[in-house]
């Protein structure tokens, strides 16, 4: 069970942006799912915690708890909803992460959220067919998977996938296929917030086609984020940095002097090598420099 724990431990800490999304999707729906059924066998029917982390359409229902906003798209209470958003997520954020980096997937997923619940809350009061249903609820994560779908198909309209494996077809194609059915399937009444789906693919597409003119809209969110961070990090004293003098270096030409030599450079072209490795993760591979190209093409 340790070794089961540490491994999840580790998957997480190494692993991308959008596997950390989708832990924590998947551990908050485990603890609601937790918490429902212990609520359950002592009849504890008056306490919902998901009501605190859910977003409703009602004008005064949110006032108390703003911080829905967020929260709702980390929300699933049922599991097939959980998995269909996961599968998007893991296939579609993987591809993300490798074009526009982590930052870009975090910030991405959730400003697409926002604007999908902005739209939701809007559509819900002011469309009459919508308010005579009454209050509705939004949870889940569709609007910042949407907007991660989306927001790389306009970035990349050209890149393919391989449906079920062996249809190539474009990313592109694909996304204008969902967004149409959430578009055309805005008036039914079979529980999904179609119109929250819509708000985060704006916001995607709104995002991909700025940046390939030149223009990132998410910079200032992914800055805000930083400092929010800054604020709680435990790292309060400023790091000590050391020089030492600059050692002349041998020309390409000349071999290593014996295998201790040896050894250093390859330790030495290891971590430059690590280093360009984590830069790509952070800011994809187009952040790097020629140079920094040139050295990942050699080893």
């Amino acid at each position: 069970m340790d070794n089961l724990a540490q491994t999840i431990k580790e998957m997480y800490r190494r692993g991308g942006m959008y596997l950390k999304l989708l832990y924590i999707n998947v551990g908050v729906f485990l603890v609601l799912s937790i918490l429902n059924i212990f609520f359950a066998l002592f009849r504890v029917n008056a306490l919902d915690i998901s009501h605190l982390l859910i977003m409703d359409s009602g004008w005064f229902s949110n006032w108390y708890k703003p911080w829905v906003f967020i929260t709702y798209m980390f929300v699933h209470l049922q599991f097939f909803h959980l998995l269909s958003n996961m599968i998007i997520l893991f296939f579609v954020g993987n591809m993300f992460e490798s074009y526009l980096g982590s930052k870009k997937v975090l910030s991405t997923y959730l400003l697409g959220g926002i604007a999908g619940a902005l739209l939701f809350f809007v559509t819900q009061n002011i469309f009459p067919l919508l308010v005579d249903r009454g209050e509705s609820a939004l949870l889940g994560a569709s609007a910042g998977v949407m907007a991660l779908f989306v927001g790389l198909a306009a970035y990349r309209p050209n890149l393919e996938v391989a449906l079920f494996g062996v249809i190539r077809v474009r990313l592109s194609i694909l996304a204008v296929i969902y967004v149409l059915l959430d578009l055309v399937s805005v008036t039914n009444q079979d529980g999904v917030a179609h119109f929250a789906h819509l708000g985060g693919a704006f916001w995607g597409y709104y995002m991909g086609t700025s940046l390939l003119k030149g223009k990132d809209v998410n910079a200032w969110f992914e800055t805000l984020i930083t400092k929010t961070l800054n604020l709680f990090s435990r790292r309060k004293s400023p790091m000590n940095v050391s020089y030492r003098k600059k050692t002349k270096t041998r020309t390409k030409t000349t071999p290593p002097r014996d295998d201790y030599a040896y050894n250093a450079e390859k330790v030495n072209r290891q971590k430059r090598l690590d280093a360009i490795l984590d830069k790509i993760k952070v800011g994809g591979y187009e952040s790097l420099t020629k140079e920094e190209k040139d050295f990942l093409a050699r080893y």
